[in-house]
């Protein structure tokens, strides 16, 4: 019947709309500045996003993307993946002009200089490090750093040897006392002070 019919189609709307980004949200993300190409180089009306970076792009930028793992750069597709709210603030707090003037990078005119080697230059970096946790900070409302964590570079500590006995269950470096000192000049003297008497009472 007509109304089946109906019910199915609803149906498969709803199945396809889950995983595709709402409409309203993906309005918001394409009216950022720089959102209307790729971010990488001149093809319109992209489809494809960098979650990491806030960015969208066209379908053979983001296979370099996915080349640059997803501990640089997470790709999800506009029309064809699940959206998490997170990732959808990431994704409006982020737009394709504000990723290229931090960078201070434009995008290339083709995709024929948009070359893997190219992309790993561009995302692979100290700059687009801080920007990523900028970012990251920005949609979790914490204060954006200014610079690059810290990296742990402990230099080996030259122990010494009071040092070296410390600690639980060690026991204190040997110390020679005042009297085993006295007793090892005593000694000698007494045996030559013997041997001299017993020497004169023959």
């Amino acid at each position: 019947s007509t109304h089946s019919i109906i019910t199915k189609v609803k149906k498969k709307k709803k199945m396809n709309d889950s995983y595709r980004m709402p409409e309203k949200d993906w309005q918001q993300v394409k009216a950022l500045p720089g959102n209307n190409k790729c971010a990488d180089c001149d093809v319109k009306n992209p489809e494809w996003a960098s979650v990491t970076f806030g960015i969208v792009l066209c379908l053979e930028c983001s296979g370099k993307h996915r080349g640059l793992g997803t501990h640089i750069s997470f790709v999800r597709s506009i029309t064809m993946d699940s959206w998490t709210e997170k990732q959808l603030k990431a994704m409006k707090s982020g737009g394709n002009d504000e990723l290229n003037n931090n960078l201070n990078e434009v995008p290339m005119k083709n995709q024929q200089e948009c070359t893997s080697s190219r992309i790993r230059e561009k995302y692979d970096n100290d700059k687009a490090q801080l920007y990523k946790i900028q970012l990251k900070a920005e949609i979790e409302g914490k204060p954006k750093p200014m610079t690059l964590p810290t990296k742990n570079n402990d230099s080996k500590k030259v122990i010494s040897k009071k040092e070296k006995y410390q600690g639980i269950g060690s026991s204190p470096p040997p110390q020679k006392s005042s009297s085993s000192n006295l007793a090892i000049l005593i000694v000698p003297v007494v045996v030559v002070l013997g041997t001299w008497i017993v020497s004169n009472l023959k």
